[in-house]
């Protein structure tokens, strides 16, 4: 009986080959275990991992580049070693990284480079201020001349396509990346298009989502989290989306790390959480009384010793804010001007 011969992952020589061209372009690029920066490190640990678990995304290799505009670029890179493996799309053609039920996809997430590299690209969609990022996958095979034989897939994922990621184009090898390449490369990532039909199929798709991370966040607080009635589930998602959307050059986005859980008087989450709201509103052109009315309404949720008790270090509020963020984070970084907090009145009184 014949055996079956196991085909060897070229993983090692895809490798080699692609940081070798990157070390021949002079580029600062990092590996796996090694830091870009605090916030996209801080992204990729937060975000949930391609085996389901909390953290621990580590890219084969990343770089952050700059263009002439002075605006700087991620670039996460994720390398397989089988000739099937670059990417899996779905019916519409788009990175096939949701089940039917609009959950991650971990088994292509898992399996196919370009569908890991678009799942790292959405941690930073999620959970950093970078807005564009180029998501790189590479693999190959040996043919039977024992010759590197190799694809590369280059995605742009970003807030424009929701996240979805689009294809830039066809490449041989990263030398779009050098220096003198790098604003042409940009130039031609900026005139990707989507077409209108494609833009309402997304919408819908990521609407979708909302709801099912919506039933999830209020079944969660619901059973996890004591003493909070409807009111106060639907202001803590309210007051977390205004401090976490921010204005830019006004206003930065409410961090999960500043949350510190402190009972010191005036410093604690819920405080931090009112002063973040009123910056924001400040800065939106609101009568007066209505201003007054929402940080009112908000404060009297977000103040009470109750949901700001530090206990094994950590504020119910903070835990919430954290949920809160985790979850529908993406969705309003990514600009859908969903009403959440009318889906989660919907959805507590359905």
């Amino acid at each position: 009986m014949a055996t079956k011969t196991t085909v060897k992952s070229v993983e090692p020589n895809i490798v080699d080959l692609a940081n070798g061209w990157l070390k021949a372009y002079k580029l600062d690029y990092k590996l796996e275990q090694e830091s870009l920066n605090t916030e996209i490190d801080t992204a990729l640990n937060d975000y949930f991992s391609k085996n389901g678990g909390a953290g621990g995304n580590r890219p084969d290799c990343k770089l952050l580049l700059q263009d002439k505009a002075l605006s700087f670029y991620p670039v996460l890179m994720e390398y397989k070693g089988y000739k099937d493996k670059l990417v899996k799309l779905d019916a519409n053609g788009q990175v096939d990284n949701k089940t039917a039920k609009n959950e991650p996809n971990f088994k292509n997430i898992n399996a196919y480079a370009v569908n890991g590299a678009v799942h790292y690209a959405n941690a930073l969609l999620h959970h950093t201020s970078y807005t564009d990022i180029i998501a790189i996958g590479m693999t190959g095979y040996k043919d039977e001349n024992g010759n590197l034989q190799y694809s590369i897939g280059v995605y742009y994922v970003s807030k424009s396509n929701f996240g979805v990621g689009q294809k830039i184009d066809d490449y041989s090898d990263f030398s779009f990346l050098r220096k003198e390449n790098f604003d042409s490369f940009i130039d031609k990532v900026k005139s990707l298009q989507l077409s209108q039909e494609e833009i309402d199929r997304l919408k819908e798709q990521r609407e979708k989502e909302i709801d099912a991370s919506l039933v999830k966040l209020n079944n969660d607080i619901y059973q996890n989290e004591k003493g909070l009635g409807e009111n106060d589930r639907v202001y803590l998602v309210a007051a977390s989306i205004i401090a976490t959307i921010g204005i830019p050059g006004k206003v930065a986005p409410l961090e999960k790390s500043e949350l510190k859980s402190s009972s010191e008087e005036g410093n604690t989450d819920g405080d931090i959480l009112v002063r973040k709201i009123k910056a924001f509103l400040n800065e939106k052109e609101l009568p007066k009384e209505k201003k007054e009315l929402i940080v009112r309404t908000l404060q009297n949720t977000l103040t009470t010793d109750n949901i700001n008790r530090v206990e094994n270090g950590e504020s119910q509020l903070k835990r919430v804010f954290t949920k809160i963020v985790d979850d529908l984070g993406i969705y309003y970084k990514i600009g859908l001007t969903t009403d959440f907090t009318g889906k989660l009145f919907n959805e507590m009184y359905g």
